[in-house]
């Protein structure tokens, strides 16, 4: 019943006397009278109507008002209406204990005292105004916690899954693959160059394209898919019982899509290109949670630093990962996309040697920083060599150590030169760098997959370092590998007029400093390498290898 319709009341049975009688007596309240001859009609009519009260007329040797009650007290619909049965006075004893057995509430004798029956019917009215009030209010408590609800696990700007959600809902995922043997695939997808959008065409046309990439995405994935927004222009996909030729098909498939597709709105259109890094797996084999957000967040990275607008799909911890044949979308063609990779090469490599040349003519340590790169070059081949990384990841490493080091002979870090504890102002200084190369970085997007190893190699295995405190696997996989090359390079080249540790110095040190401040996994394979061949700055500054004891 809406809040503009009256309450209702049925009368059934075929005494038109008695009902004319009931009609007059309630004439003056506002409620609407239906009356039905045959108790056949009953179960059409409280279908259409939300009766207040039912009122049924019964005449021996008829019962088939009692099994009609029976009937509307097992409808979900019907159950708590009120039935009030009424006979005449000498088939009263026969009638009213089977009313009462039906489920009746009362039974009345005909004719019908108009007092009597008036006060009873209002008082029903008015349990069931109440009746309904109630259910109203429940009904909007309801609504208003399913509100809550959604927004507690919903993206306000997309409308997907939130970052908290879909930690929930990957943890609930992985415990079913693993219990029923299940098949499990997991994207994280990343937009390229978005901060170029919000940059050139405003923030407003970026959420724009969030939430049409949102769609977009949305309308290739199945119902039982899971898809949310796992922070600022990534996101995250969780496809149950698919596995890795499956997921192929399907991170391609939006691949091309996005990258055929133009984002436009009233003013402004873009083509946006997006990367995934993809995870499967297959019942007990599906690694932890936390594993599976650091494999598709390297296989992200490996994308990324291989020209973005692809997939990788990674394999294991110690497999290298590898991507389709298939990079570019229709809109460029292989020939179009490998001088498009040779100018961005070009645009890197002449970047670099500007700032080299830059920083050769300024200061007086770039000899020495000649020779720290040319030793970490040396160990990251041998690292690289035990975790198959990617040749496009190697080259990213060497950049971003010869980036890493200019920038502090530019700026004339003093605590190259210093013996002992740092100053104050050193230390400040040794902070802000990983915040200054991300700046740098971001000035030069062709950058990007080096900028995440400057701006988190200072971060600890523990916790304990800057500039996030970031903790364990939620640094990134390549500045974890930084930074034991970089510590191991500080480590055994003398700088200025310190001297370096031998090699049963180092490997102390970073024994000691295993799962605190390095990766343990990083420090076994570090030391598998140093084990087999030492690398060292010879007195006269050239960069030998020699042999040592294990």
């Amino acid at each position: 019943m809406g809040d503009n319709q009256k309450q209702s009341i049925l009368l059934v049975g075929k005494d038109t006397v008695s009902q004319k009688a009931i009609r007059k007596i309630l004439a003056d309240l506002d409620v609407e009278v239906v009356t039905a001859e045959s108790v056949d009609d009953v179960m059409g009519l409280v279908m259409g109507y939300d009766f207040a009260l039912i009122l049924f007329d019964v005449d021996p040797p008829d019962t088939r008002p009692f099994q009609t009650a029976r009937i509307l007290a097992g409808n979900e619909k019907t159950w708590f209406v009120p039935l009030i049965f009424q006979s005449e006075a000498d088939d009263f004893l026969l009638l009213e204990e089977k009313g009462y057995d039906a489920g009746g509430v009362d039974f009345l004798t005909k004719p019908v005292n108009a007092t009597i029956l008036r006060a009873k019917v209002k008082v029903f009215l008015e349990l069931d105004t109440r009746q309904r009030h109630l259910a109203f209010a429940t009904n909007k408590i309801q609504e208003q916690n399913l509100r809550l609800e959604q927004r507690a696990i919903r993206d306000g700007l997309t409308g997907l899954y939130n970052h908290k959600h879909l930690q929930e809902q990957l943890a609930r995922e992985v415990s079913l693959a693993r219990r029923y043997h299940a098949p499990l695939s997991v994207f994280l997808m990343d937009l390229d160059f978005f901060k170029d959008v919000n940059d050139s065409c405003g923030h407003p046309f970026g959420d724009f394209v969030l939430k049409e990439f949102a769609a977009r995405v949305k309308a290739d994935l199945r119902v039982s898919d899971i898809f949310g927004r796992y922070g600022g222009e990534e996101f995250l996909v969780i496809l149950p019982n698919v596995d890795r030729k499956k997921a192929e098909v399907v991170a391609e498939k939006i691949r091309k899509e996005v990258a055929s597709a133009v984002f436009s709105n009233k003013r402004y259109s873009r083509y946006v290109t997006v990367s995934i890094g993809v995870y499967s797996g297959v019942g007990n084999e599906v690694v932890s949670p936390a594993m599976i957000v650091e494999y598709v967040d390297n296989a992200l990275y490996a994308a990324k630093a291989e020209g973005r607008n692809r997939v990788v799909h990674y394999c294991t911890p110690r497999e290298q990962v590898h991507s389709n044949d298939e990079h570019f979308s229709d809109i460029v063609g292989g020939s179009q996309q490998s001088q498009l990779n040779n100018t961005i090469e070009k645009a890197r490599a002449m970047s670099l040697a500007s700032f080299e040349a830059m920083v050769h003519s300024q200061t007086r340590e770039y000899d020495m920083l000649v020779q720290r790169n040319d030793l970490f070059g040396k160990v990251l081949l041998q690292v690289a060599d035990k975790l198959n990384l990617p040749e496009k990841l190697i080259h990213s490493f060497r950049r971003a150590i010869k980036l890493h080091d200019l920038f502090r002979c530019y700026i004339h870090d003093s605590s190259l030169e210093t013996e002992g504890a740092l100053s104050k102002e050193q230390e400040e200084m040794l902070f802000d760098q990983p915040l200054m190369l991300r700046e740098l970085t971001t000035m030069f997007d062709f950058f990007a997959s080096e900028r995440v190893i400057l701006y988190s190699h200072h971060e600890h295995y523990d916790g304990t370092g800057y500039p996030d405190g970031l903790k364990g696997n939620e640094i990134p996989m390549a500045a974890r590998i930084f930074s034991v090359i970089d510590s191991f390079v500080a480590m055994i080249a003398p700088v200025a007029n310190k001297k370096g540790m031998d090699v049963v110095e180092v490997q102390k040190e970073f024994r000691t400093h295993a799962g605190t401040q390095f990766d343990p996994f990083l420090v076994d394979v570090l030391m598998q390498v140093i084990s087999d061949e030492t690398f060292f700055l010879s007195e006269e500054g050239e960069a030998d290898a020699g042999k040592t004891e294990s």
